[in-house]
């Protein structure tokens, strides 16, 4: 099974999040500059990554 998140800014950057039953890749693109990273990231790190959201989120403010 696969699952994926998608979020675009709208000033022409991209965060794409897919997540497998092996590990997570994270693609983050920059149509304006034409930069790209992407990276595999392991369960243990997506968890990680996962606690600091549900952590610090509550505490932010929108822009």
């Amino acid at each position: 099974m696969q699952k994926s998140f998608n979020y675009q800014d709208g000033f022409g950057e991209e965060l794409s999040l897919t997540i497998n039953s092996s590990s997570g890749f994270l693609l983050a693109t920059d149509d304006v500059s034409g930069d790209s990273v992407a990276m595999s990231i392991s369960f243990s790190k997506l968890r990680r990554l996962a606690k600091l959201i549900d952590d610090e989120v509550p505490h932010a403010k929108d822009d």
